[in-house]
């Protein structure tokens, strides 16, 4: 790469972590932080598909997305989704988010390295704190990312920065997904009483801050090419 690229990248990231350091203090949600409010349903009820009635009930948040900034060596074009929307049902110990976004072409299967998958993911501080960087963690500052693929993969992911991305195995998340004429659907289900080291710890929280992000394949999306929050939100239970 040359110098001046990679000046330009590096000081594209540093304004992106200044701006989300200035807009958080730790271990408090500013006062205009974006809310994704959780509805508490009776325990036993099953909100696994993308048609259970209980997603009627439920809030629903206007999710803005844009390009991920710069920082990572894939990201070389402008990401198309621009908007999802997401819900979430809290049932017992199970927490249920409905992720909706339009994305006009189904891409189902990654045979080479010219074609991709879509998908859709959401992270979570492992501290529990906003001061933690929404782009992947950092430092200290663990993340946990659960991802669905349009392959029919989901992965829970742990991260400590960029490109560090470690597949952790867990019995507590599961997806369900439904192709719509328009673009996807898909519910993520997980357990409030998942093992520490196995993500984050929701059980006993009453908010905590979570992060977007979607790849639309046939644009070539896929690692940290893809369209992102860039800020958090936060998950009110």
């Amino acid at each position: 790469m040359k110098l001046s690229k990679m000046a330009k990248r590096l000081s594209v990231l540093a304004l992106y972590s200044v701006a989300a350091g200035l807009s958080t203090t730790a271990g408090a949600a500013p006062a205009d932080a974006k809310i994704l409010r959780v509805l508490t349903a009776t325990a036993g009820v099953d909100a696994r598909s993308t048609d259970a009635a209980i997603w009627q009930k439920a809030p629903v948040a206007q999710v803005a997305l844009q390009t991920a900034f710069p920082g990572h060596p894939s990201i070389t074009g402008t990401a198309l989704t621009e908007q999802l929307s997401a819900q979430a049902v809290r049932a017992g110990n199970v927490l249920y988010v409905r992720l909706r976004w339009n994305d006009k072409t189904a891409n189902t299967k990654a045979s080479d390295t010219n074609r991709f998958v879509d998908g859709v993911a959401l992270q979570f501080p492992i501290d529990g704190k906003p001061s933690t960087t929404p782009f992947m963690g950092g430092g200290d500052s663990l993340v946990n990312v659960w991802y669905w693929r349009a392959d029919g993969q989901t992965q829970n992911l742990l991260a400590n920065g960029f490109g560090s991305a470690t597949k952790v195995p867990t019995a507590a998340l599961a997806s369900t997904s439904v192709r719509r004429d328009d673009g996807w659907e898909v519910v993520l289900t997980r357990s409030l009483a998942s093992p520490k080291d196995e993500g984050v710890v929701l059980k006993g929280r009453k908010t905590i801050p979570i992060a977007f992000a979607a790849w639309d394949g046939d644009n070539q999306e896929r690692d940290g090419f893809k369209a992102v929050t860039m800020e958090w939100w936060q998950l009110r239970f």
